[in-house]
């Protein structure tokens, strides 16, 4: 897995959907605050550390993965 794979997983990551993904519980509010202030793209990234050093699975690797359009 490179960090730009992962990027392009984390696009499936919303407002929306980010409470079904109970892996990042615990980055829910940091997500939420940085969506508000910065927008989707910083929210995303605030992830990639979080996912990266092994504290939660991929999005591809949990039940919500799957962007639905």
């Amino acid at each position: 897995m490179t960090v730009q794979e992962l990027v392009g997983e984390l696009e499936s990551v919303t407002l929306e959907n980010i409470k079904r993904h109970s892996e990042y519980k615990p980055r829910w509010d940091d997500f939420y605050t940085m969506w508000q202030r910065f927008g989707p793209q910083a929210a995303r990234t605030i992830l990639i550390p979080y996912i990266w050093e092994g504290n939660a699975p991929r999005p591809s690797e949990t039940n919500y993965g799957k962007r639905k359009d």
